[in-house]
Formats: structure tokens, sequence, C-alpha cells
């Protein structure tokens, strides 16, 4: 795909040149208007190769992965009381740390 851009824009900015160049430099306004000419597709050209960078590497890269751990919900083994698997603690519903329940359910 970048060869074939490449090629492209070297042909695009060889034909008018070339065909300047047959005519020969008849005209004192010849110059003026190849070098008008070249200007305007060599802007192209670099505005296209800047156009195409801003997506190029999506086919490569893709979308991040989902995360690969994700911990556990809350949980209420009785009434008043939530655990939280992932600070392997319990709280009473009043926000305080109940150590009974935090014992029974994980242990030392």
């Amino acid at each position: 795909m970048n060869h074939t851009i490449r090629n492209c824009a070297a042909a695009a900015l060889l034909a008018p040149a070339l065909l300047l160049a047959q005519g020969g430099a008849s005209y004192a306004k010849n110059g003026q208007n190849a070098a008008a000419i070249i200007g305007g597709i060599a802007g192209l050209a670099v505005g296209a190769a800047i156009a195409d960078s801003a997506n190029r590497n999506n086919d490569i890269y893709g979308a991040p992965p989902p995360p690969s751990y994700r911990p556990p919900a809350p949980f209420s083994p009785a009434g008043g009381v939530i655990c939280y698997p992932e600070q392997r603690a319990c709280y009473n519903n009043g926000g305080a740390y109940s150590g009974n329940w935090t014992w029974r359910v994980y242990g030392r």
C-alpha cells in the first residue's frame, strides 16, 4: 500500500514537468506556470500523506483488551453486614469494621 502511494505521487509530480519540457521555452511565462503547477501538485501530495498518516495504525493495534481481573462484587452474608472481597473485610451497616464477620468469612 505504501509503495503504491509513493508511485502515484511520483507520477503525479513528474507528469506535468514532462509535458512542459516538450513544449520548450518559447513563452516567457511557461516557467512560472510550470512552477505553480508543480508546487500545487507537491502540496496535494504532502497533504495526502499527512491525511493518510492519521489512520495508519488502526489495523495493527486495534482496540485495547478489557481488563484481565475484576474483583468480585460486595455481598451480604447476613442482615446488617456487608463484605468486600477486594479488601477481605466486612463492615456493619453503620460503616464500622466487623472483625467477627471478617474472621468468619475470610479466616486468617
